[in-house]
């Protein structure tokens, strides 16, 4: 078991001022001690080491104690100094006069002590008294008592009187004493067992070794027991300090100030510091011993003194615990002249036009440049500027050249204009630069024509109305501006005035004259699609002619037509009912109308005499006996035929005149017919116009409305409701009934069925009304009924 303390320095900021304080080393503690109940006054308890980190410093006084829980039984700590094998001193606390241990009351005593050195800060320690009722002989560890013992490996560079090892009993006992048996080894042992590292420290000739103690524990009582530890000390690798490069050329320039960086050189090692050997007197440089930086102690300035210009130096880095561990470097350090003119470009400024189809590899301009320092020196040229206009332009020498298309569709976002900037460098130390701004300006050429677009098939019911969409065609053009095309129908419109309308900037396809599906049910349109301001010349255009296609979609437009509207039939009361009368021969010219034609009759079917059966007028039997009434002779039919079930829906009317001559005989009838001419239909045309507001007027007049009615509810609420009269409206019905009573008394009463009627009226008068009051605006009274809430003037 390894044990340790160390004191460790302590900082606090006061005003921007740092403070180093350390505090004194109270070695040994906290730790824990057992007493036996049984121990008398001036029992020593425990004894440590109490070290100040300034040997100078004399503690200012005893440490204090503190116990807890409080008692008197230990004595306040005493303080004795020690001079070997250095300067400190050793606390004991003993038990006090009043000492009277009971394990059964107290069993532990925590003591708390601080100490206090001259110019530190205090320290604090603590020490826990463990109280036991029996002292029985020491008892060592298993481990520790067996014949191999314990191992403690500790490294070569462990502090001096470090606790490497604490020899621990089963149980615990007071007033022991530890030694060490034919000791001959550098270790020591102290009074609570711990085996401490040599004063000095482990010199390099221990590492490896491995010292072996043979420990005895002993009581008041001369009761021992026994054991054996073997203490290993491990080497420590130390590196040995090296140079990774033998020489190192530098190169400075001239007049950049003292005291600048010149280089810095590093070593491999612990504990490295620098130093300049050669040449012993030189004073152009410095090195910081720390870091290894070179830095020079004047300005270098090769006019005042040529001999700067070359300078070799010898640095040796060396550890700085043991000063032969060193290793040595050479630097060789040249003092550059400086460039300070940057070199002079025609033209300075570069701008030009050039179109969007310019080659790959045009020559744009060849800049004239020459550095003023040195006439013959080479010059370096580059392009630079964003990613769009650097990798668009090329250097071959001082030529600008062309580099990619120069496209001037995707240049619109920088306003078709490449910005770049050529840099000039020479090769002067330091390098200086001069830069050439290059604004190229790129015009634009037609190169694409406009694309017909991917749909082309559009579809418009035959009853749509003059100005109707009926799609919108969506040409592209890849040159900018993107899209911007005109369009116009070529072809396919129809006579004039054409069917259909384009936009010319919007591509919509409008319906200018009625459609008709029963007589056209597909156009086939012919736009042309026109760029627009495609080109820098204004004339040059590209066009393509795309073909629209328009499909005219049936709708129920066509009312019925029968053939022919109007007949008339002869036929003989005794015709046989089973027989048809007539089959209406009618169609509709919609070819959306899959749905057979419905016929209704409509009128003229007087007493029921006829029925339809799907086109076929029947009839029933007729009877004309003389004594009954008598049945028309003629008969005007309307037969209402309709083309479907749903809106739309158009009917017409065909009319059957059917004369019935009564017969007497069973004799079966013929059947004249007789057929008028066929008239043409006069088709009459009506316009009616009405107005279709805008939905948010509709919104609008709706919501006032609703609130126009709710006011006037409340109004209405507001003069009608009132509170029920109460008492005062059963005597005005007595009232009205005694009134009535005598009335009736005085009039005299003609017979019972009039006391029935006055008795029933005042009755039912009592069960409508069972109050009343007076009407606030007009004051008239009224009479009301509290439960239905009907009301009556008086």
């Amino acid at each position: 078991m390894l044990w340790g303390f160390c004191g460790c320095p302590l900082w606090s900021g006061l005003d921007g001022l740092t403070l180093h304080l350390s505090v004194p080393v109270l070695s040994g503690l906290p730790t824990t001690v057992s007493v036996m109940e049984s121990a008398g006054p001036g029992t020593i308890i425990v004894e440590f080491n109490l070290t100040c980190q300034n040997e100078s410093s004399v503690p200012t006084a005893a440490p204090t104690l503190q116990s807890t829980p409080p008692t008197s039984f230990f004595n306040q700590p005493t303080v004795t100094q020690h001079t070997s094998p250095t300067v400190h001193y050793s606390v004991q606390i003993t038990l006090s006069p009043s000492a009277a241990l009971d394990v059964r009351q107290v069993n532990q005593y925590t003591l708390t002590l601080e100490a206090t050195c001259p110019g530190e800060m205090p320290a604090n320690g603590q020490l826990f008294v463990q109280v036991h009722t029996v002292d029985g002989p020491p008892q060592c560890m298993a481990r520790f008592a067996s014949q191999v013992g314990d191992l403690v490996q500790v490294p070569e560079d462990v502090a001096p009187l470090t606790p490497i090892y604490t020899v621990v009993l089963r149980r615990p006992a007071s007033g022991l004493r530890f030694t060490i048996e034919d000791n001959d080894t550098p270790l020591t042992i102290d009074h609570i067992g711990q085996v401490l590292a040599p004063g000095s420290g482990f010199i390099p000739a221990h590492a490896g070794q491995a010292f072996r103690l043979q420990i005895l524990v002993t009581d008041r009582s001369r009761r021992n027991c026994s054991g054996a530890v073997t203490v290993r000390v491990l080497p420590i690798h130390h590196p040995r300090i090296n140079f990774t490069v033998e020489w190192r050329s530098v190169a400075v320039l001239e007049k950049s100030g003292a005291m600048q960086l010149i280089t810095q050189v590093q070593a491999q090692g612990d504990n490295v510091r620098y130093e300049i050997i050669a040449p012993a007197a030189h004073g152009l440089y410095t090195i910081d011993a720390v870091t290894g930086e070179l830095r020079n102690t004047y300005e270098l300035d090769l006019q005042r003194s040529p001999e700067v210009a070359h300078t070799q130096l010898l640095v040796r880095a060396y550890n700085m615990l043991h000063p032969s561990d060193s290793d040595t470097m050479g630097l060789n350090i040249t003092v550059l002249s400086t460039n300070t003119l940057a070199p002079r470009c025609s033209p300075a400024v570069f701008l030009a036009q050039v179109s969007e189809d310019t080659p790959i590899g045009w020559i744009l301009v060849t800049l004239t440049c020459m550095d003023p320092d040195a006439r013959n020196s080479s010059l370096s040229y580059q392009v630079e500027g964003n990613q769009h206009s650097r990798y668009s332009f090329r250097m071959q020498g001082p030529q600008l050249q062309v580099n990619e298309t120069l496209d001037y569709d995707s240049a619109a976002g920088a306003r078709f204009q490449y910005v770049a900037t050529i840099l000039v460098t020479d090769s002067g130390q330091p390098p200086l630069s001069t830069r050439v701004p290059v604004l190229v300006t790129v015009t634009p050429k037609n190169e694409h024509s406009p694309a017909c677009p991917a749909s082309t098939m559009f579809s418009v019911p035959e009853d749509a109305a003059f100005g109707d969409t009926v799609g919108q065609v969506n040409g592209t053009d890849l040159d900018y501006p993107f899209n911007n095309i005109e369009y116009s129908i070529a072809g396919g419109a129809g006579a004039s005035p054409p069917t259909f309308y384009i936009g010319p900037r919007t591509g919509e396809i409008h319906v200018l004259r009625p459609l008709d599906y029963e007589n056209k049910q597909v156009y086939i349109l012919t736009v042309q699609l026109r760029d627009v301001a495609n080109d820098a010349d204004p004339w040059y255009q590209r066009s393509v002619l795309c073909d629209i296609t328009i499909q005219v979609q049936d709708t129920n437009d066509q009312p019925p037509r029968c053939t022919p509207p109007f007949q008339e039939f002869f036929i003989y009361s005794t015709r046989d009912p089973s027989l048809p009368l007539v089959q209406l021969q009618c169609s509709d010219e919609d070819k959306s109308t899959v749905l057979p034609l419905t016929y209704t009759l409509v009128g003229g079917n007087t007493n029921g005499r006829f029925r339809l059966a799907g086109s076929t007028l029947l009839h029933s039997a007729f009877s004309y006996p003389p004594d009954s009434i008598r049945e028309p002779h003629t008969f005007e039919l309307l037969v209402e035929v309709t083309d479907s079930l749903s809106m739309p829906r158009h009917s017409t009317t065909a009319t059957l005149v059917v004369h019935v001559t009564p017969w007497a005989t069973t004799t079966p009838s013929t059947t004249t017919t007789r057929t008028t001419l066929r008239k043409e239909p006069l088709v009459v045309s009506r316009t009616e116009r009405f107005w279709a507001p805008s939905p948010w007027f509709v919104a609008v007049l709706t919501i006032s409305m609703v609130m126009l009615l709710m006011a006037l509810t409340w109004l209405a609420w507001k003069l009608l409701c009132r509170p029920a009269p109460g008492k005062s409206a059963q005597p005005l019905l007595q009232e009205r009934a005694s009134l009535d009573s005598h009335v009736a008394k005085n009039n005299g009463a003609p017979g019972e069925l009039d006391k029935e009627t006055s008795r029933a009226s005042v009755l039912s008068l009592q069960e409508q009304f069972d109050g009343r009051a007076q009407d606030p605006i007009t004051g008239q009274d009224y009479l009301f009924n509290s439960s239905t809430g009907a009301r009556r003037w008086v």
